[in-house]
């Protein structure tokens, strides 16, 4: 794996967002809170995005983000295969402290679930509706879970019964990097702590480590109602209980997005997050770059509440579950 060109290309966007010179609209525009729910991927450490901008000195920010992923894929070559069939729901409490001017203590903390759902007839239905390729979706029984992976004889992952239980447990700092009246740069990282199952697949049993330049940038040319953001950082995995014998130690992560508020109380979002390959594999699923797309809008439902909704989509087909589905609440005081 080789994540510097991919970090060079983020810094470049980075570069030019920044290069284009926040205010208490940044709630209502800061990023979708998104990461890949591909069941072989969440488990390991790799953030959720975030924006540029922190909590003030003494300020508490909590929220709630409730997910719904249905995912299915089959490949295989001489050495490998997988199935990818089901649907994961997660949901994330988060909570974010102002400790000074410029520095922001988060944690995250994740309840995960492995299930066959309900989704798979609204999926195909939507896809007749459109004419859609369904990917071999009739050749197989609705609604059943199968997340099962095989290198070289050995299975390595294998989730065919539900589960679910507390995910792995993320500590994040933020620090303040630079800031005028329209940019903001921060430098955000943290450590994933093995608290959940690697058998389950709500964890990795790995402690993972994370680091990323952020950048929110408000006034997008010229236009006061455009905002800005992009991320770009690095993440580094331990030794795991997931399909650790294709890992790669390394990924390179980041996003884009665009805010465009139509009003005092409403912001139209459309988000573009990806990251490298986690694993050293010739499937798509697993081993190749990925990106999905995020859209939907943020709405204020108090003076200090938004309310997110969301839907993304597999732009990289096959290396992040089809659609999911998003819902969050967040609050600052």
């Amino acid at each position: 794996m080789k994540p510097l060109p991919w970090i060079a290309r983020g810094l470049a966007l980075t570069v030019w967002l920044a290069s284009l010179p926040v205010t208490a609209d940044s709630e209502l525009n800061t990023p979708f809170f998104s990461s890949n729910l591909n069941p072989l991927v969440q488990v390991y450490g790799l953030p959720t995005t975030r924006g540029a901008v922190l909590a003030d000195k003494g300020q508490w920010k909590a929220g709630v983000q409730l997910e719904a992923a249905n995912s299915f894929a089959f490949d295989d070559n001489a050495n490998e295969a997988i199935f990818l069939d089901g649907e994961t729901y997660r949901a994330t409490l988060l909570v974010d402290y102002g400790l000074s001017d410029k520095f922001e203590f988060s944690i995250e903390l994740p309840y995960l679930s492995h299930d066959g759902g309900k989704l798979d007839k609204l999926i195909e239905n939507w896809h007749d509706f459109w004419n859609l390729p369904k990917g071999d979706r009739d050749d197989f029984p609705r609604d059943q879970l199968n997340y099962s992976y095989q290198h070289e004889n050995n299975v390595l992952v294998n989730l065919q019964d539900s589960a679910s239980g507390i995910g792995d447990v993320s500590l994040m700092f933020g620090y303040q990097l630079a800031a005028n009246t329209q940019t903001e740069w921060s430098l955000r990282g943290g450590v994933k702590l093995p608290t959940g199952d690697a058998d389950e697949l709500t964890g990795s049993e790995s402690t993972d480590l994370h680091l990323g330049v952020y950048v929110s940038r408000q006034s997008l040319f010229a236009l006061p109602s455009l905002y800005a953001h992009a991320n770009v950082g690095l993440l580094w995995m331990d030794d795991g209980e997931v399909a650790n014998e294709v890992r790669e130690d390394w990924v390179a992560y980041g996003s884009t997005s665009l805010s465009w508020m139509v009003s005092r109380v409403v912001s139209l979002k459309a988000q573009l997050d990806f990251h490298s390959a986690f694993y050293d594999s010739r499937l798509e699923e697993i081993g190749e770059f990925t990106a999905q797309l995020v859209f939907g809008a943020s709405i204020r439902a108090s003076k200090n509440t938004v309310v997110d909704l969301s839907m993304s989509e597999d732009i990289v087909v096959n290396a992040s579950p089809d659609v999911v589905f998003q819902l969050g609440v967040r609050s600052a005081f």
